[in-house]
């Protein structure tokens, strides 16, 4: 703006897709947004807590979890700043590894779901039969395309 201008103003907000025509005010208060679960989409806790319950199933995926399997999902956990509640939380989903069909409830987002393929990828090898059906299954639940799924097999290989 030259001298004497100022700025126009900002354009208003544009309208969230998560809040509904009976969240905007009531009695000059903000009613928060429908919550994530309610819209269908997952909330960043819940990914996270998915991103950690499927390096769990992935390292169970063979029936058992190896050394190398744990202890790469633990390494990858000790940079996280997180409560003794989290971590003990953390460490019961490591031997209890949840079903495919829960982990990939409510992933939409083709980018989480690749995400979510490449942190199971990258926490085991893929040297049983067990662990290649439970992959496929997997990306299946995820909705990747056989060529997505072999791409991302060979970048963590």
């Amino acid at each position: 703006p030259s001298a004497g201008h100022s700025a126009p103003p900002p354009p208003p907000p544009v309208p969230s897709a998560h809040r509904t025509a009976t969240s905007a005010t009531t009695a000059g208060q903000l009613v928060p947004p429908v919550s994530a679960t309610e819209t269908g989409e997952l909330g960043t806790e819940e990914i996270a807590r998915r991103m950690i319950q499927v390096m769990a199933a992935a390292a169970n995926a063979d029936g058992m979890m190896d050394e190398r399997e744990e202890q790469a999902i633990l390494d990858r956990l000790r940079g996280l700043d997180i409560s003794q509640e989290e971590r003990l939380y953390l460490l019961d989903e490591l031997h209890h590894p949840k079903e495919v069909a829960a982990l990939v409830a409510g992933i939409s987002d083709p980018a989480t779901a690749r995400a979510m393929y490449t942190l199971a990828c990258a926490t085991i090898e893929i040297d049983t039969e067990a662990e290649r059906a439970w992959l496929d299954r997997l990306a299946n639940g995820l909705g990747l395309s056989p060529a997505v799924q072999k791409f991302i097999e060979e970048q963590n290989g």
